[in-house]
């Protein structure tokens, strides 16, 4: 199968609504959410004159920007969820002063750092950050984020689709074996209790 060529072939709207999807899901901080992966058949479509540079960073940015309100929501209005340890430090004065002295720039890095994006979106909320604020600092992250990243792959992602393919090639075979090896270690555990347990 020709990667490339498949991307390039896909309906741009369909991929959109991807685009959109899976970046609001990793905009909430939804853990391993692949969001590059969009990003990079948008790149394959850019580059085959089907889709523009301005439409992939329009729909990123507004599904990044979108799953941070979200998860923000989730902290705000789910945070009687976590324990209430977490909750009383989260509304305390020091973090507080820490969100009114560096909440812009966390909350702006927490949009490109997966490590962050999930507990600073989910505390920001949690804390009662302003929403106001949270809604600027988290549209220039994802402005950030996306328009990093897009640009980067419309420039080099094209010319690095094909070693990809291989290299996906390669991972998929390397785990099928694995898979196989562990499955048939398995069987073999489990006839030799049996054979001991009789």
């Amino acid at each position: 199968m020709n990667l490339p060529g498949w991307l390039a072939s896909l309906d741009p709207t369909l991929l959109n609504a991807a685009t959109f999807g899976l970046l609001t899901l990793e905009g909430a901080g939804v853990p391993g959410v692949p969001g590059v992966i969009p990003m990079l058949a948008q790149s394959a479509m850019i580059d085959a004159g089907r889709t523009t540079l301005e439409a992939a960073l329009f729909w990123g940015v507004l599904g990044n920007w979108g799953g941070s309100l979200l998860g923000y929501a989730a902290g705000r209005w789910g945070g009687h969820r976590l324990p209430a340890r977490w909750t009383r430090s989260l509304q305390g004065e020091r973090t507080q002063a820490l969100l009114d002295r560096w909440g812009a720039g966390v909350i702006i890095l927490s949009r490109t750092v997966g490590s962050l994006r999930t507990p600073i979106t989910l505390g920001a909320g949690a804390a009662r950050y302003p929403f106001p604020r949270f809604v600027l600092f988290s549209l220039l992250g994802a402005l950030l984020h996306v328009g990093v990243w897009q640009v980067v792959l419309w420039r080099f992602g094209p010319a690095l689709l094909p070693r990809l393919q291989r290299a996906g090639a390669e991972v998929a075979a390397g785990l099928a074996v694995a898979l196989v090896l562990g499955l048939g270690w398995l069987w073999i555990r489990r006839r030799q209790r049996g054979g001991s347990a009789a």
